[in-house]
């Protein structure tokens, strides 16, 4: 299922930022990994994202599969 939101901050040197979720809740994390664009365009504050939800390794709440809207 996909999900909306916006980039509340990308730090490209630890390679992690935080989305902001449409629906509301607590930010939403993502690594570099999950973002399915060029990694040479990271994401912007504020710019506007497709994810799907899921849990990484630890089982913590994540956000793949970033795609620009």
């Amino acid at each position: 299922m996909k999900y909306f939101g916006t980039v509340k901050s990308f730090d490209s040197a630890l390679g992690y930022g935080e989305l902001r979720q449409d629906l509301g809740g607590d930010a939403l994390r993502f690594e570099e990994s999950a973002i399915s664009w060029g990694k040479d365009a990271p994401p912007t504050v504020g710019q506007r994202l497709s994810y799907e939800r899921g849990r990484n390794d630890q089982l913590q709440p994540r956000a793949f599969n970033l795609q620009a809207v």
